[in-house]
């Protein structure tokens, strides 16, 4: 008798994969969805050969364990520097299994970094803060104009200029002003993402300020 309602079960749990739990699409385009889905199609090239560190989650859909962890991955992936990327793979799509296959990822969800093209499985803390702080340190290469320009893109840098000279008071504004933006949600990941730029390069040229001041 349980035979056939596992046999259901595997199907169901198969088909909703197939076509992506609602949970992980329907809430979220591609445009606001703060995590880039790798398919079989995208997932070299971003993670060999885009030139960026990052870090990719590996989950099924049906996953209790990756349902709960979901809002601090999407969270990860709002907050984190432009120069890495954040992302997850479905192993529930047959059409992306191979993937998983190839990654011997047998527990979901599974947290795979990637440095110089080099995969790397992360064991550590799944708590927001530990995450942040890993990326932070090891995979980021945040954009510093006062250092060095080359770790900025043009528009980053064309921006930081636009505030170099302006007073604390404009400028801790209007990281108010871009934090309050980002809790849109409307707001695309790209915008979010740059508006997150644009807040930590304020806040860079204030501590900057800060600490000339101090020296006077």
């Amino acid at each position: 008798m349980l035979a056939p309602i596992i046999a259901e079960a595997i199907g169901a749990a198969a088909a909703l994969s197939e076509n992506e739990d609602p949970l992980w699409s329907s809430t979220s385009t591609a445009s606001t969805d703060p995590v880039l889905r790798l398919t079989t199609s995208t997932y070299e090239s971003t993670v060999f050969h885009s030139g960026k560190n990052g870090m990719v989650m590996f989950y099924q859909s049906w996953c209790g364990h990756c349902i709960r962890f979901k809002p601090v991955w999407d969270e990860l992936a709002m907050m984190a520097d432009p120069s890495i990327f954040i992302a997850r793979v479905d192993c529930g799509a047959s059409a992306d299994n191979k993937i998983c296959r190839s990654s011997q990822i047998t527990t979901y969800p599974t947290l795979r970094y990637f440095v110089d093209r080099t995969e790397h499985e992360y064991n550590d803390s799944l708590s927001i803060h530990k995450l942040r702080e890993f990326v932070d340190s090891t995979l980021a290469t945040p954009c510093n104009p006062l250092l060095d320009a080359n770790t900025c893109s043009e528009r980053a840098m064309k921006y930081s200029k636009r505030w170099l000279d302006k007073d604390a008071t404009k400028i801790v504004g209007e990281m108010e002003r871009l934090g309050k933006m980002m809790e849109s949600s409307s707001v695309t990941a790209e915008s979010r993402r740059w508006m997150v730029q644009r807040r930590d390069l304020l806040r860079l040229i204030h501590e900057n300020q800060n600490a000339a001041k101090k020296e006077l």
